[in-house]
């Protein structure tokens, strides 16, 4: 018996062991490639930051919209919360103020304050 010929297949002569060298590394790329498309990193937990400027804030975020937030010594009613298409962005509203949360690594993230008859504020925030 010819073990050569035994350990070909039917496609030109090529081995099958040819045939997945060849594959795998385009077989894992593409693995890569959707899982990391496809797990867009969570925003849920606390972020807080800025409290060295006196502008300090406490996020708290669960299925990835906001539920609290800790300004000026209190906690206001969160109105709206959205998270953009792509995850990287949340933005948020309550009475007197917005803001958005950028995210800029796993644990940081921009966050831009707007409150009415305040000038724009930004600094970063961080995953507690």
């Amino acid at each position: 018996m010819n073990t050569a010929r035994c350990a070909r297949d039917d496609l030109g002569g090529r081995t099958m062991m040819t045939i997945l060298r060849r594959s795998l590394p385009l077989i894992l790329l593409a693995v890569a490639v959707a899982g990391s498309a496809n797990a867009a990193q969570s925003w849920d937990g606390t972020w807080a930051g800025g409290w060295e400027n006196g502008d300090g804030v406490q996020i708290i975020v669960a299925g990835e919209k906001v539920i609290g937030v800790f300004r000026g010594g209190d906690y206001p009613d969160i109105q709206k919360s959205q998270l953009s298409a792509d995850g990287r962005t949340l933005t948020f509203a309550w009475a007197g103020g917005d803001a958005v949360l950028q995210r800029t690594g796993e644990r940081d993230a921009s966050f831009t304050l707007h409150e009415r008859g305040k000038p724009e504020r930004s600094f970063l925030v961080h995953r507690e």
